[in-house]
Order: C-alpha cells, then structure tokens, then sequence
C-alpha cells in the first residue's frame, strides 16, 4: 500500500505518473470505454459535418455539436467516478479492473451526475449574472457616447469581449477548485449530491491554488498532446481524398489522445482528495488503525471470561 502523508506537489506529481505507469491498461481501458462511446456518437453524426474546403456550416452541425458536448460530459463524468473507484482500489493496495471500476458505480451513478447538475447549475447562474452585468455596463457605455453623438469604438467592444471571456473563465476555473473534490467525495464516502459538494468546499480550503495549478498542468498536457495527434492525423490524410475517411482519421485521434491523457487529471484530483484528508483528518492515522483492527484476530469469549 502506498504510504499515507502529506505530499508536496511535487510528490504528488510523481505519484500520479506511478500510479499511471503501473496501471496503464486500467486507467486508459477505463477511459477508453467512455471515448469510445463519444466515438461512436461522433460517427453516427458525421453526416452533419459539411464536407469539403468551402462548405457552410449549418444548423445540423451546430445542434450535433451542442448535443455532443453535453453527451461528452455525461461520459467523461462516468469514466472520472469510474477512475476514482480504481485510484482508490490501487493506492490503498487492493484489486480491481475496469469492469469492476465501473460497476462500483451502479448505486452511485445519479448521485455523480446530481453532483454534475449542481456544479452546472451554478456555473450557469454565476455566468449569466456576469452577462447582465457586462450587458448593463455596455448600455452604459453605449448611452454615455450616443450623447456625443458617437458609437462605441472596436476597441471599446473588444475590451469588453475580453473582459466577458476573462470573467467567464476565472468563474470556471474557481467553481472548479472549489468543488474539483467533489466526484471524489461522493465515490470514497458515498456522500448524496449537495453534501459531495459542501465537503468538497471544506476539503478544498486552503489548497485552491494548488488545485489549480496542478490542475492546469494537466490541462496543458491533454491540450498539448490533442494537437499533436491531431496534426498527424492531418498529415496522414493528406494522402487521403475521401473527407469523410479524413473525418474519421481525425476522431480516431482524439479517442487515443483522449484515452490516453484523460486519467492523469483524475488521479491527481483523486490524490489531492486523499491528501487533504491526511493533512485535516489524519485520514492515515485512521486508516493505520482500520488495518489494525482487522488484522488482529478476535479473542475467544473464553478467554474474555
């Protein structure tokens, strides 16, 4: 069993990619299940992709992706609850496999997705009061120069795009550190939606940015290694004339990458969990002593007496 201690980043880092290197064809054959089913959603819309170089994007293609983004978080949800179950089983030193990863979940999976629903909700309430807020002000500003007679300049409407996108993004990435310990919360602990959510809140105190940053550096990596997978699948469709076979080459790319980069973020979460719970819990102290218990054989009623 892999000891239970506070870690520095840097040690948490390096346990990540252990755990990851041991466990290769469990992790990316549980995040390859779930790929592969946004795989098999991307083929089943492909005919709403518009073909060839001067082709217009319609409506089916913008309602297919916007179908399939929600798909793909239903999926990736499941895969990171389902890779929660497996960090759990391999870092306190018991077995598992992808099948039993994912059918760990059986009881637990509309309690994931409430968690899901809630950390939604409450992204989308905080973004559209972020809109009203820029709406307000771009009326404001509006108003202010139609008195000179004058129009809002480029500059004036990009600056507040940016300020738009910048808001949109720090509120993401703050909900995220917030509640990033949640899935964990409601897999270990079997805790209901709203209450993965507060724990989440309280494991999270005091280590948010370190949250973030780990969580970035993972975020880079997945990016980072998307596009090298995907300008090689370009690359090799350049000596292949059928669009669609170059579509197909190019979703092919994204299940590897995806499969292959998506574990590591939930494995450092999935620590970062544990940590925080050795450094507010003493959570190895108490596990220390769980073992202990049942490691020491029961003492006969006879010899109670």
């Amino acid at each position: 069993m892999e000891p239970l201690r506070p870690m520095s980043t840097g040690e948490l880092l390096d346990r990540t990619f252990a755990l990851y290197r041991r466990n290769f064809f469990l992790f990316v054959g549980i995040a390859l299940v779930t790929h592969a089913f946004y795989f098999g959603y991307q083929l089943l819309t492909i005919h709403s992709v518009p073909i060839g170089r001067a082709a217009r994007f319609g409506a089916a293609y913008y309602t297919s992706l916007g179908l399939g983004w929600v798909f793909l978080t239903i999926v990736l949800t499941i895969s990171q609850a389902a890779t929660v179950k497996a960090v759990a089983a391999v870092h306190l030193d018991q077995t598992t496999s992808v099948w039993a990863a994912y059918g760990a979940l059986r009881r637990r999976i509309f309690t994931v997705f409430g968690v899901l629903i809630f950390i939604l909700l409450i992204a989308g309430v905080l973004t559209a009061i972020l809109f009203a807020f820029l709406a307000v002000a771009m009326g404001l500003v509006v108003a202010a120069l139609s008195v000179g007679g004058g129009a809002p300049s480029a500059t004036t409407s990009v600056v507040i795009g940016l300020v738009f996108i910048s808001g949109v993004f720090f509120i993401f990435v703050g909900i995220y550190v917030r509640y990033a310990l949640a899935i964990q919360a409601c897999v270990v602990e079997n805790l209901g939606a709203w209450a993965s959510m507060k724990r989440s809140t309280a494991l999270s105190k005091g280590g948010r940015w370190r949250i973030a940053s780990v969580y970035v550096l993972f975020v880079i990596l997945s990016v980072t290694a998307s596009s090298v997978f995907a300008i090689l699948a370009r690359w090799a469709g350049t000596s292949i004339h059928n669009w669609t076979a170059k579509l197909i080459l190019i979703d092919v790319s994204s299940l590897v990458s995806g499969a292959l980069t998506s574990p590591l973020a939930t494995i450092a979460m999935s620590l970062l969990y544990y940590d925080e719970r050795v450094r507010k819990e003493a959570f190895d102290l108490h596990w220390m002593l769980a073992t202990l218990e049942e490691s020491v054989p029961a003492v006969p009623a006879a010899i109670q007496t």
